[in-house]
């Protein structure tokens, strides 16, 4: 369990944090994104702690895709997916399931085949498209 966090997020800030995550990663700017992810993470508390988390290591594994880094993108994916063991089916507007299937398909040619050359396939790179805008219209399961 997270520490106690020595100040709450104001939900405007939450809010700008993850839409720019967000905006960075369909942009394929996977290290940025998991930068202003990291900003967020540290100050949030209970599922969205580890909701978190989960986006910044799938934006961190297709980073080390890119760099060509097998084994950083391999054990961030696989930790990754724990991540959102403990989350809703949809959470904070994401299809949390679809989300891991298509980072794994993201990666899929490195993680099924260990002689694969590790570098992105960009048509594999997919756009986060969330199902509704937690912040105007959460839903009860979105809190911490």
């Amino acid at each position: 369990m997270p520490a106690q966090r020595s100040h709450e997020l104001e939900p405007a800030e939450e809010r700008r944090l993850y839409y720019e995550g967000i905006r960075l990663f369909n942009a394929g700017e996977f290290f940025e994104a998991h930068e202003v992810w990291e900003d967020v993470w540290h100050m949030a508390t209970g599922r969205k702690y580890k909701f978190y988390q989960g986006l910044i290591q799938a934006a961190v594994s297709f980073e080390h895709l890119r760099r060509g880094n097998r084994r950083g993108c391999l054990n961030l994916y696989r930790t990754c997916v724990g991540k959102f063991d403990d989350v809703p089916e949809v959470f904070m507007g994401l299809e949390v399931l679809d989300f891991l299937r298509r980072v794994r398909a993201g990666i899929a040619h490195v993680l099924d085949d260990p002689e694969a050359e590790v570098k992105p396939r960009p048509e594999k790179f997919f756009q986060i498209e969330l199902q509704y805008d937690p912040f105007a219209s959460p839903r009860p399961t979105d809190v911490p």
